[in-house]
């Protein structure tokens, strides 16, 4: 009997708590202009994370989106350059991740009219880098 009842006053404890923890409101965030980069990323993780997690949520998210929302995409016309040359295929054996730098020897290919960007294509994939950072910004097919 006081194993049924312990069982029912932990229970009841755990449910106060969980329905404290509860955001008791809602609220709707508007965004106005679109952002990039990290504070764009950041945006939208908080919003994400809030509507998922509530205002913890909204931190991790605004922290995770940050980190994302630094890898800027190349311009169009960065696509439109290397996906209409050819280039010579090369294995690469690590996972290719948007927001990693490519590790080992890979020779890259200079995007002309664009020298924050280089590329090469590795694995059937057309990998593009920042120059500044190293990391993989774009990946096309």
């Amino acid at each position: 009997m006081k194993t049924i009842v312990l069982a029912g006053v932990a229970c009841l404890a755990l449910s106060s708590v969980a329905a404290q923890a509860q955001p008791t409101e809602t609220t709707t965030t508007v965004v106005k202009e679109k952002k990039s980069g990290a504070e764009g990323g950041a945006a939208a993780g908080a919003i994400a994370g809030a509507v998922v997690a509530g205002p913890v949520g909204a931190v991790v998210g605004g922290a995770a989106g940050a980190i994302v929302g630094h890898t800027v995409a190349p311009p169009t016309e960065v696509r439109t350059d290397i996906t209409t040359h050819e280039a010579a295929p090369v294995t690469y054996r690590d996972e290719i991740v948007v927001g990693r730098p490519i590790t080992g020897e890979v020779t890259w290919l200079e995007v002309p009219s664009y020298p924050k960007y280089r590329w090469a294509y590795l694995n059937g994939e057309r990998v593009v880098i920042d120059t500044d950072t190293h990391n993989v910004v774009a990946v096309y097919r």
